[in-house]
């Protein structure tokens, strides 16, 4: 195979790779803090949980993570251990209305339970 074609090629799987690609809002709270109030199609991991790193392993390092907390430590913390762990696409959030107001700037509605 021509050179050429092999870099076509490559560059046509990482294309489609990137449009499989889910975006992942991870909200990473406890799960009373979860249970109180979230963002719409949130997922809830405890970032403080010592199970955290084994649970977010089982994710697709090539989705796209907006991660939020309650005022953006757990977040910083979450983004930190993530990228460690080789994932290539973070948002880091920060809080929670931080991250109703950014999510609200981008649809124009109102979100959160």
């Amino acid at each position: 195979m021509p050179k050429q074609n092999c870099l076509l090629a490559l560059v046509l799987f990482f294309t489609v790779s990137s449009a499989w690609a889910k975006e992942v809002l991870l909200d990473v709270r406890t799960p009373e803090e979860y249970a109180q109030k979230h963002l719409p199609g949130s997922v809830n991991i405890d970032v403080q949980n010592e199970d955290f790193r084994e649970r977010i392993s089982k994710f697709n390092r090539e989705d796209h993570y907006e991660v939020y907390c309650k005022g953006g430590k757990r977040a910083t913390q979450a983004v930190t251990i993530m990228k460690e762990m080789n994932f290539k696409h973070l948002t880091n959030l920060g809080g929670y209305e931080e991250a109703q107001k950014a999510l609200e700037g981008r649809t124009g509605e109102k979100n959160g339970n």
